[in-house]
């Protein structure tokens, strides 16, 4: 978070604002958990595992919205889409 959402004050790493007395922390909580669910995503990845790090992807996209996180959505998307393809076809042979 780089700036209060209710008075746009600089954070500074204190879950209440300096400026308005906001309370920060349930979306510092949140913040924390998108960023584990993305790491998550990351390491299922490197795993193989597509299934679920796009899924794992997607719960960290709904927290926050993150170029990693989308990212690695997309390659898992990717990935499960030729694995099936992959499939199929040897099905067909």
């Amino acid at each position: 978070m780089e700036r209060c959402p209710v008075c746009r004050a600089r954070f500074k790493e204190k879950p209440i604002c300096y400026r308005c007395g906001a309370d920060l922390e349930p979306l510092l909580t949140i913040e924390a958990e998108a960023t584990g669910l993305e790491k998550q995503a990351v390491t299922l990845l490197g795993a193989g595992q597509w299934f679920e790090a796009r899924q794992t992807a997607e719960r960290a996209l709904a927290l926050q919205y993150s170029p990693l996180a989308a990212a690695a959505r997309s390659f898992a998307c990717r990935e499960l889409i030729a694995s099936e393809t992959r499939r199929l076809e040897q099905l067909l042979r």
